[in-house]
């Protein structure tokens, strides 16, 4: 198999393109889908993105369609999740880039507290996350929920949490902490999910 890391940053992730006689040659009777996704070169891109490491080996660092700019930086929500993930008050984490007037795109992460009698601030969050990578990837808000919208393959549903953000399901105006109904009884004293 031949392998391709295209476009890299200077962090040295690109996407990831892959050629070999077990690849496909092509989406069924989609001519315009082939040549958006199989280039001359019979390389097809995956829409991974990844780097190799210093001994060859491939180190994923998330998708082409999840990745964020902010203020002329590349953010991958992945890394950030991960971060996040090791957080003693977080359950689970689920990091996507919103349109923004001033930085093009801002980060905001959905939260799932791993207590709801401890519950994280965003300042608390925000300060974790710039320790441990760069201080513009930390997520701008962060929104607090009982739960997170689940595909049928068990991954996070990032469209629909998208789709209530910027539909105005999920209110930013607290300073970037958003609480919905059962998380503000949880606040108050609920002790169940």
């Amino acid at each position: 198999m031949d392998l391709q890391v295209l476009e890299a940053n200077s962090d040295g992730v690109g996407e990831i393109a892959i050629r070999s006689p077990a690849t496909m040659a092509g989406y069924w009777r989609e001519p315009e889908m082939t040549r958006a996704a199989v280039d001359e070169g019979g390389f097809f891109h995956t829409g991974d993105l990844g780097r190799l490491d210093p001994e060859g080996n491939l180190r994923l660092s998330g998708r082409t369609k999840e990745m964020y700019i902010r203020g002329g930086y590349n953010v991958y929500p992945v890394e950030v999740e991960n971060v996040l993930a090791e957080h003693p008050k977080v359950a689970l984490a689920a990091v996507i880039g919103v349109p923004d007037e001033v930085f093009g795109e801002r980060g905001t992460a959905f939260v799932v507290p791993a207590n709801a009698a401890d519950l994280p601030t965003q300042e608390e969050l925000r300060t974790f996350v710039a320790e441990r990578i760069a201080d513009y990837k930390a997520p701008d808000n962060v929104v607090l929920r009982g739960e997170l919208p689940m595909t049928s393959m068990f991954k996070v549903d990032k469209r629909a949490l998208e789709a209530d953000l910027l539909g105005g399901g999920t209110d930013l105006s607290e300073g970037g902490v958003s609480l919905g109904r059962r998380e503000e009884a949880f606040r108050h004293g609920a002790r169940e999910w």
